[in-house]
């Protein structure tokens, strides 16, 4: 029905549009009428036609998602993946066809899915719907009624002739012949503006109302969240490492056998895991994977963010949520971030060594580390050891560190900052008032905003406002679709990194995405 009532209302306008052309005064209003109409027909073809279909899709994929449940209660997304035509519309039902096939992809790798926002959102169907094109519809119609009042009144004033009185009355009434044809082509352009733009507007909001609404349906019913994806996926691996860990041997200091998951949460965790733990480090079982930092204006790769991982000689790969709460609870984190520091700066290196020029690659720094090592001194022993510029080795410290240990904080930021480090406030929520409100505030360079919890389009557009009065350069983290990007973008968030862009990679893998970026 409000398909239907759509294509109604348009022709309606085009119909309004014909008879003003129709019931023009003269030759040179018809000409200027039948112009308007052809783009008001041509705006129907280009974007109002297919909105339109795209609405009526998002409706189609909405039920069937619905019977997707009643036939796959358990795992909708089996019942989805059989349907064809899921969305009844050629171009959406082609690009589901490409996330059906990404979906499975990164299922098969055992990665995060990523939701349908990613190919179908706002930025693809404006594309789609031509509205670049489509938006100057209004303001030509309006134009084209200005210049058929321009030339009414030029044709009416040049035709003034005074050499006798029957010439005078003559050209009287041609100068009102002119007026009128200006009038009357004045009007219609109006009209037709308002009118096109009204209706342009209206079903523009529908269609992205019904794209919301699908959105929010197929990621709360068939797929999950980001977050709620790494939630369930830390849970696995929680559940992997209790039921491994059952069957290795217990002279290696592991004995679960009247255990539940719960111990890899409680301090119990840290009698399990400690001896393999600085077995661990000693073997060199903890590497480090690369997290690639993009211009969001160009997508090349301007830095890296240094994440540590856990190779276990028997477990395979540990996930940082099992280890990294138990080393910052006894105070081991520094002896874990000291040997990773160290692997970066040795990194680096051998990117110089090979001719592979560097991005700034970015290590985190924890309250521990900061109150328990000189940071300073330890970073000036390694730039020196491998003969490294300080420009590449970038500082990311955690906000809660500013919250409860600033004066040290601000004080190492004095001290790495002269010598060349970059830092940036790890983990930023938006609130500049907590970190400004007791006195000196922060000298970092940049903070890197948390989109997990800024997720309201006009709170970043307000966080984004504060750091550009304050002279703040924000860095985004998190970014999970295409939508958060443009509105990154939009604000003037040019850099950031995320799962959309790209996960964390082997650094054998990152060198590819480095050469490659120099091509």
């Amino acid at each position: 029905m409000k398909k239907w009532i759509s294509y109604g209302a348009f022709l309606i306008m085009l119909g309004v549009a014909v008879a003003l052309a129709v019931m023009a005064p003269d030759v040179l209003s018809r000409a200027f009428g039948g112009v308007m109409t052809a783009i008001i027909l041509l705006g129907g073809v280009l974007g109002i036609f297919p909105m339109v279909r795209f609405s009526a899709g998002f409706g189609h994929a909405i039920r069937n998602i619905r019977k997707a449940q009643r036939i796959q209660t358990s795992m909708p997304w089996l019942a989805i993946v059989r349907m064809d035509n899921f969305f009844n519309q050629r171009v959406l039902d082609r690009l589901f066809d490409e996330y059906k096939e990404k979906v499975e992809e990164e299922r098969k790798n055992n990665m995060i899915v990523e939701g349908v926002d990613e190919v179908i959102n706002e930025d693809e169907l404006s594309l789609r719907c031509w509205q670049g094109v489509v938006l100057q519809i209004p303001g030509t119609l309006t134009g084209l009624g200005l210049l058929g009042t321009f030339i009414g009144l030029i044709t009416g004033i040049s035709s003034v002739q005074i050499s006798s009185v029957d010439a005078t009355l003559a050209s009287i009434q041609t100068l009102f012949e002119g007026i009128r044809v200006a009038f009357y082509t004045s009007i219609s352009g109006v009209i037709l503006s308002v009118l096109f733009n009204v209706l342009y507007k209206f079903l523009w909001n529908i269609m992205l109302r019904d794209l919301g609404m699908f959105t929010a349906m197929f990621q709360r019913n068939i797929i999950p969240s980001v977050q709620e994806q790494e939630r369930y996926s830390q849970k696995k691996e929680m559940e992997k490492i209790q039921d491994q860990l059952k069957y290795l041997p217990k002279n290696e200091g592991f004995s679960l056998a009247n255990t539940n998951l719960s111990l890899l949460n409680n301090t119990g965790s840290e009698s399990v895991l400690m001896p393999q733990i600085l077995s661990g480090l000693q073997n060199g079982e903890f590497i480090f994977y690369l997290q690639p930092r993009y211009d969001l204006n160009t997508q090349r790769i301007i830095g890296a963010e240094a994440l540590v991982r856990w190779n276990h000689a028997k477990l395979g790969m540990v996930a940082p949520s099992v280890f990294v709460p138990i080393l910052e609870k006894n105070g081991y984190i520094t002896k874990l971030d000291q040997y990773i520091w160290e692997k970066v700066c040795m990194q680096i290196k051998d990117w110089i060594n090979a001719g592979i020029h560097p991005v700034p690659v970015a290590v985190n720094l924890s309250k521990t580390d900061i109150l328990a090592l000189d940071i300073a001194a330890v970073f000036t022993d390694l730039i020196e050891k491998y003969r490294i510029p300080p420009k590449y080795v970038e500082f990311d410290i955690a906000q809660n560190a500013y919250l409860e240990a600033r004066n040290i904080v601000l004080q190492l930021e004095k001290n790495v900052q002269q010598k060349g480090f970059r830092i940036v406030v790890d983990g930023f929520k938006g609130d500049f008032f907590a970190l400004h409100s007791e006195g000196e505030a922060p000298y970092a360079d940049a903070y890197k905003l948390d989109l997990r919890f800024n997720h309201d389009d006009d709170n970043i557009a307000s966080i984004a406002e504060q750091a550009r009065s304050m002279q703040i350069n924000l860095v985004a983290e998190g970014i999970e679709s295409m939508k958060q990007m443009s509105l990154l973008r939009k604000n003037g968030i040019t850099e950031g990194q995320g799962f959309y862009l790209s996960k964390s990679v082997p650094v054998e893998e990152f060198e590819k995405m480095m050469k490659w970026r120099e091509v």
